[in-house]
C-alpha cells in the first residue's frame, strides 16, 4: 500500500493504494524489503524477485526497465538475506556460501566490486567471505562477518564507513575497533552497531544528534550510545 508512482506496489498498476493489496504472483516468500521506489522479495526457494522503479537496473533483470509486477533477479540462488534502504537505488544479498553480491547504482562505489560501474545484474562483492548479515545505506553498504566484525564500503563523505577517513570506498574496509558485533543497521549517512553486551555504538553524519553521544558533531569512528 502507498505511493505506487514505479509500480513498487506490484499489483500491475501505478495506481496509489491507501489499504494493502497483494502483490501478483508471489508465494513462499520469506523476506522483503523496499527500497527508494522499488520493491524486493526472497523466496523459501533462495530466489529473488523486484518490482518497481529500475532506472539504475536495482531490480537486478538486466535492464532498466520499470517493472509492475515481480520479475526474477538474474543469476541469483541460494540466497538467505536481503538489503536495500530507502532513498538508494542499490540492493545487497547475502548468500549460503557467506559472500555477498549487490547491483544497481553504483556511484559512490557502494556494490563493492572496485568500480564506480552501474550494473543491472548482481555482481559480488570483492574479498568478503564468512559474512552473517548485510546492511544498506543510501550510498554506502555493510557486512557483518561471523568473527563480529563489522566491513563497509561506498559513501563516506560523513565518515559512515567509520575507518577513520572520509574517503570514498570501492571494496571492503574494516570498521576501526569494533568486536563482538551481533547486528548492524544503516541509515542516510550513519551506521549503527548492537554488540553482545547490549551497547549500541554509531558514526557518520550526527545531524539531529542522530549518533546519540549528546552531540552533533561528525564521527568518523565508532561512539557509544549514551542510554539513560
Amino acid at each position: 500500500w502507498g505511493d505506487n508512482t514505479c509500480g513498487q506496489l506490484g499489483d500491475g498498476t501505478t495506481e496509489e493504494r491507501h489499504v494493502p493489496i497483494q502483490v501478483k504472483g508471489l508465494r513462499d516468500v520469506v523476506a522483503i524489503a523496499a527500497g527508494w521506489g522499488y520493491s524486493l522479495a526472497l523466496k523459501e526457494d533462495g530466489t529473488v524477485w523486484a518490482w518497481g522503479r529500475n532506472i539504475y537496473g536495482q531490480l537486478g533483470d538486466g535492464t532498466t526497465q520499470e517493472r509492475h509486477t515481480p520479475v526474477q533477479v538474474k543469476g541469483l540462488r541460494d540466497v538467505v538475506a536481503i538489503a536495500t534502504a530507502a532513498g538508494s537505488g542499490h540492493s545487497l544479498v547475502l548468500k549460503e556460501d557467506g559472500t555477498v553480491w549487490a547491483w544497481g547504482e553504483n556511484r559512490a562505489g557502494q556494490l563493492g566490486d572496485g568500480t564506480m560501474e552501474e550494473r543491472h545484474t548482481p555482481v559480488q562483492v570483492k574479498g568478503l567471505g564468512d559474512v552473517a548479515g548485510i546492511a544498506a545505506g543510501a550510498g554506502h553498504s555493510l557486512a557483518l562477518k561471523e568473527d563480529f566484525t563489522i566491513w563497509a564500503w561506498g559513501d563516506n563523505t560523513c565518515g559512515q564507513l567509520g575507518d577513520g577517513t572520509t574517503e570514498e570506498r570501492h571494496t571492503p574496509v574494516q570498521v576501526k575497533g569494533l568486536r563482538d558485533v551481533v547486528a548492524i543497521a544503516a541509515g542516510w549517512g550513519h551506521t549503527l552497531a548492537l554488540k553482545v553486551d547490549g551497547s549500541v555504538l554509531a558514526w557518520g553524519d550526527n545531524t539531529c544528534g542522530r549518533l546519540g553521544d549528546g552531540t552533533t558533531a561528525e564521527r568518523h569512528t565508532p561512539v557509544q550510545v549514551k542510554l539513560n
